[in-house]
């Protein structure tokens, strides 16, 4: 984890999506770790005598760390560098994943995933800074568009990795196998990733204002999220009292239908790279209520149902991706970006926090219809801010962040 500070500099190639392609594959890890308990929940409970709620406070915990840390850690990551926190973010997954291996009772699994869910929040801090420094232009927001995809992607793999080998291998070797992933990138990133000069620290007096544009956006991120995993969560219990299906064919539905919003964001981000305007995107929110409506339905076929699904999860994460790729345009200075991504993370946790029990509540009052009316109200919000995020983001580019820097020349402060 040593980062040398003298030598030679590799040298930046006219195209930076080596270095992309890396950043989000870290991304794609952490995530992994996000969903590893899931798959093994069975056997967690059985074998440390974990009750249902027990289990999703284990489950949950990561999460809970980033929507109390968020802002602090972007103040943080400001200060100790970008390229520096991401690896030692995956450095501290993968210890803290190693030890929730070994966990003999719920306190000590709670703490490591805890632990864990620091390192998760210092990647996922950081992973957008570092992909803000190292491009310009549509690239630029192609990559943050494609960041957006980290967490669905990252989901799918650990839903389908573990549920197939939940059945053959115990919970410890299932976690201490995802202990590796982050470690293994680590090094990567440490190996690959180029030097880049930091971004100067100013202490200048901030305008009123510094953060509206950031603070929309996290509001936006946290609706969207809000919706994404509250949608995602009542599903399959809604296939199975509802459709009467069985377990596994609800699990296959989810798991397919979780893809959709990895799909939209790698759309976003194939469009946002060919030029298309982040306003062209927010209006295709509207789909996502309207699709709710026969997700929800036992009137449709399954098949029906599980496409309305996978649409409204699809628009979900195309406009979460649009999100992220609005950020850099969204502050005032090149230092804002550490702070803003900060908040985007903090407001985002927050929404995946309330989405369960908010689309619980509303069902258990008005119905499997409120399903739509909830997509409406929170994705409807969602999808104003974004508007207004971007308008701002139209209005002001960060100094410093209008072109990539030039790291042929020697710098002895990583990012």
């Amino acid at each position: 984890m040593r980062h040398r500070t003298s030598g030679s500099h590799r040298r930046v190639p006219a195209s930076p999506w080596k270095y992309v392609v890396a950043t989000w594959l870290a991304g794609v890890v952490a995530a992994v770790g996000l969903g590893a308990v899931s798959p093994a929940g069975s056997a967690l409970r059985s074998s440390l005598g974990l009750s249902a709620g027990e289990l999703a406070w284990a489950t949950s915990s990561i999460t809970a760390v980033s929507a109390v840390l968020g802002i602090p850690a972007g103040w943080w990551i400001r200060r100790f560098g970008a390229h520096r926190a991401l690896s030692w973010g995956l450095f501290v997954m993968s210890v803290a994943t190693a030890t929730s291996a070994t966990a003999g009772s719920w306190g000590l699994l709670l703490v490591s995933r805890a632990a864990e869910g620091v390192g998760y929040l210092l990647v996922f801090v950081a992973g957008p800074v570092v992909l803000t420094r190292m491009t310009q232009g549509g690239i630029r927001s192609a990559a943050l568009a494609l960041w957006g995809t980290c967490v669905p992607m990252g989901l799918a793999i650990a839903a389908a990795t573990g549920g197939v080998l939940a059945s053959q291998w115990t919970w410890n070797r299932w976690l201490a196998l995802t202990a590796l992933g982050p470690l293994i990138m680590a090094g990567v990133l440490t190996a690959v990733l180029p030097r880049l000069p930091r971004t100067p620290t100013q202490h200048s007096r901030r305008a009123a204002g510094t953060w509206n544009g950031a603070l929309r956006l996290g509001a936006a991120y946290g609706s969207l999220s809000l919706v994404g995993v509250g949608a995602v969560m009542v599903l399959p219990l809604f296939l199975i009292e509802r459709r009467e299906v069985t377990p596994t064919v609800a699990g296959t539905v989810v798991a397919l239908v979780c893809l959709g919003s990895a799909v939209g964001g790698l759309a976003a981000s194939w469009l946002l790279r060919r030029g298309w305007a982040l306003s062209s995107l927010v209006p295709l929110g509207v789909l996502m209520p309207v699709a709710c409506l026969p997700a929800f339905s036992a009137e449709f076929p399954l098949a029906v149902s599980g496409a309305a699904a996978a649409l409204v999860l699809l628009v979900d994460g195309l406009l979460i991706s649009a999100v992220f790729a609005a950020v850099p345009a969204a502050v005032s200075r090149a230092e804002h970006v550490d702070v803003a991504n900060g908040i985007l993370n903090q407001l985002g946790s927050v929404g995946m926090l309330l989405g369960p029990p908010v689309f619980g509540l509303a069902i258990a009052v008005a119905g499997w219809g409120a399903v739509a009316a909830a997509t409406f109200v929170f994705g409807g919000l969602g999808t104003v801010l974004l508007l207004t995020g971007g308008r701002t983001s139209a209005t002001g580019t960060a100094d410093g962040l209008r072109k990539a820097p030039d790291v042929r020349k020697p710098n002895r402060n990583r990012i």
